[in-house]
């Protein structure tokens, strides 16, 4: 069949450029993904990065939410949603003083899912979860000398992933309830080079995890819908298997050390969205306990983080036949939040500010996001900006020949 062939192809594509993105996981230049298990990412780049993220309430015929699995009832029924997206980015940092900049981007998530029987949908997906990847160099002086100094760089890459299957039971007329079960991997590096000696740290870890949502939505008036959502996941515990080799110019030692506990953090997450004639607003509010989470230096400490999302988007298009420009979708979006991370004690605040264009296209959608990242911690302890865009490609085949 003509549909099979098409998501045959898709698959194969995305699978393999998602396995080489992986080796290389090249999504962040900042120093401070050194840290814990690397910057955690959570949905920043999809079909909703425009309007600011926003997921826990939100509902469309051609959007696979991996936030909020309830979510995948509201998938058109007849189709099989296929789902790709990129982005790319440039970072600035400056911390007391010293100052760099770097560009980073990569293929950051692919979905595929549909209604399997009637009130049973099913969705399945591959996504980053944290990422690492910095280079930096410092300059110490020698203890006991006047002037003399040696110099030590330090590299890391790598980050954890996820490979998702979730499930969505259309409970009633307005109930939805989901869960996505997750297998989360990865391997994180970190070398130290200094003079004629490399020290080099390899950990991997492999665990599963949950997350559970709810939705509930109804017509509250001729032209308007309301939806509302609910997502929850538990503290997972993560064991990195942790390897140390040490390179000089004479020899080189390998040794297995002592392995290295972190944790998933837990979260719940609460959303709306309002569908008023060709404008739908959404909002979210999330909690993730981070604190939970070490981060190996005395001066770094994880904090819990508080993060509001706000969002529109605006159709013009009333009909499926309208002209081109008129089927265009118009998206902005604001998140604001405390930082993850503190360095000595200072905290500060983090925002994002977006806004993109939905493309029709033949069989789908091409949606795309501008958006701005600041995070300022007091005290100019660390000032990080970064400009990037998101690209999300759907593609929408009918599907109704083969289903159950």
């Amino acid at each position: 069949m003509k549909v099979i062939k098409k998501i045959q192809v898709l698959l194969t594509a995305t699978f393999l450029f998602w396995a080489g993105s992986v080796a290389g996981q090249d999504m962040t230049t900042s120093p401070y993904s050194m840290f814990g298990i690397g910057e955690l990412i959570d949905g920043q780049y999809g079909q909703n990065a425009g309007m600011g993220g926003v997921s826990n309430g939100m509902r469309e015929s051609m959007f696979i939410n991996s936030v909020n699995p309830a979510g995948l009832t509201g998938l058109d029924s007849l189709r099989l949603i296929a789902d790709a997206s990129a982005f790319v980015k440039q970072e600035w940092y400056k911390s007391r003083g010293t100052s760099t900049n770097a560009a980073s981007g990569n293929l950051s998530s692919f979905s595929l899912g549909g209604r399997i029987m009637p009130r049973w949908y099913m969705a399945a997906g591959v996504y980053p979860y944290s990422t690492v990847g910095y280079y930096f160099q410092s300059k110490e002086p020698v203890e006991g000398t006047d002037g003399s100094y040696y110099y030590s760089s330090f590299e890391g890459s790598g980050g954890l992933s996820t490979a998702s299957l979730s499930n969505a039971i259309l409970v009633g007329r307005h109930l939805s309830l989901g869960a996505t079960v997750s297998y989360v991997f990865g391997n994180l590096s970190q070398v130290e080079t200094q003079d004629a000696m490399t020290v080099t740290q390899k950990m991997y870890t492999s665990t599963f995890n949950a997350r559970f949502g709810m939705q509930y939505n109804r017509q509250i008036a001729k032209d308007m819908g309301l939806t509302l959502g609910l997502t929850f996941g538990f503290k997972q515990k993560l064991f990195l298997d942790n390897s140390t080799t040490v390179v000089t110019s004479s020899s080189s030692t390998e040794r297995t050390e002592k392995t290295v506990k972190q944790y998933i953090p837990p979260f719940v997450g609460v959303g709306a969205s309002i569908k008023y004639k060709r404008f739908t607003y959404g909002a979210d509010y999330t909690f993730r306990q981070y604190s939970l989470l070490e981060s190996g230096d005395s001066r770094v400490s994880f904090n819990d983080v508080h993060e509001v999302k706000a969002g529109v988007s605006y159709l013009p298009a009333t009909y499926a036949s309208d002209k081109y420009w008129k089927r265009v979708s118009y998206k902005a979006g604001v998140s604001v939040s405390n930082p993850y991370l503190s360095v000595s004690g200072k905290s500060g605040i983090s925002w994002r500010v977006s806004a993109g264009l939905g493309f029709p296209v033949s069989n789908g959608r091409v949606h795309t996001s501008l958006f701005y990242d600041n995070t300022q911690l007091t005290g100019n302890t660390l000032r990080s900006s970064a400009l990037g865009l998101s690209v999300s490609y759907t593609l929408s085949e009918l599907f109704y020949k083969v289903k159950l």
